[in-house]
């Protein structure tokens, strides 16, 4: 038996307020084991298909680093369900927020990266870069900026700010991120955060949406037969993955902010986590291409 904030634990099945209860973790175990199959299934046959092919097109280059984010997340999910199944943490304050921060990291560096596709394929439509001029070497260029600006402005974040008092150490707890939104600099990185996405996808959607139209009175009713439009169709699918995937999160998280200092936050705490772990689901986006949901 233990004491934390003044509410009575026992055996890790709490009725603190401010953690993930059995319920949640049920939850959540759930939703990471499909992700954990489904993700691993999807990008080993994916990473099989791209090496047969060995394509030198600057989108196949994107592509592999999306297989590579949704590596690193797989292989860091073992470590959450095995912490939601015992409710103890015992690996340690630095490994628990590596594990933390790798959700976060694969979500915005996977946004960035489903971004630069949505835009490329837009700049070819609206003839403003030339199909001969993408080559895999400009790919490689992007993804190295993309991977050292991302990092230079992610790791200092999550390893500086995150989750650094000893407490939470004490507890032997993890993945409590919505600790640190009480404070004022957390609250004005989140608001940032959601406003770029929020604008990024609202402005990609609707060019996108227009472009699909334009093209499907074009090319109506052969529209398939055509390799633009099925190429801005696939830019289309990484958009809505980012809509169902990353957009919830984003959106709970203005409510989270708003009510969380608040008393009863069991309800807030298990739909937080909800969202963040449908943030992992966008690694099944692989087993979409293989399924053949998009050719």
């Amino acid at each position: 038996m233990g004491v934390i904030n003044g509410t009575t634990v026992s055996n890790g099945s709490s009725v603190d307020r401010d953690h993930c209860d059995v319920y949640c973790r049920a939850i959540l175990v759930a939703a990471y084991s499909v992700v954990l199959f489904g993700g691993t299934l999807g990008t080993v046959v994916m990473s099989r298909m791209m090496l047969k092919r060995n394509s030198q097109s600057a989108i196949a280059t994107i592509i592999i680093n999306i297989i590579v984010l949704h590596s690193l997340l797989l292989v860091t999910l073992p470590f959450r369900l095995s912490y939601y199944l015992s409710a103890v943490w015992k690996l340690g304050s630095f490994t628990c927020r590596v594990v933390s921060g790798v959700i976060y990291g694969h979500m915005y560096f996977t946004f960035v990266f489903y971004v630069a596709i949505v835009t490329l394929r837009l700049l070819i439509y609206f003839k403003k870069l030339q199909m001969q001029q993408l080559q895999k070497f400009h790919a490689v260029v992007l993804s190295i900026i993309i991977w050292m600006v991302g990092n230079f402005i992610f790791l200092p974040i999550f390893f500086l700010q995150y989750d650094t008092d000893p407490s939470y150490v004490e507890q032997q707890r993890c993945f409590e991120f919505h600790r640190s939104l009480k404070r004022t600099d957390i609250i004005i990185l989140n608001y940032s955060m959601i406003a770029i996405m929020m604008t990024t996808v609202v402005v990609l959607f609707l060019i996108q949406l227009a472009v699909i139209l334009c093209l499907i009175r074009d090319y109506w009713p052969d529209m398939w037969a055509h390799q633009e439009y099925r190429a801005q169709i696939k830019s289309f699918f990484f958009l809505i993955v980012i809509v169902v995937c990353f957009i919830p999160h984003h959106a709970f998280r203005v409510y989270f902010i708003q009510n969380y200092p608040e008393g009863n936050n069991s309800k807030l705490i298990l739909y937080n986590e909800i969202c963040v772990a449908l943030t992992a689901f966008c690694c099944l986006d692989m087993l979409c291409f293989i399924g053949g949901i998009i050719h």
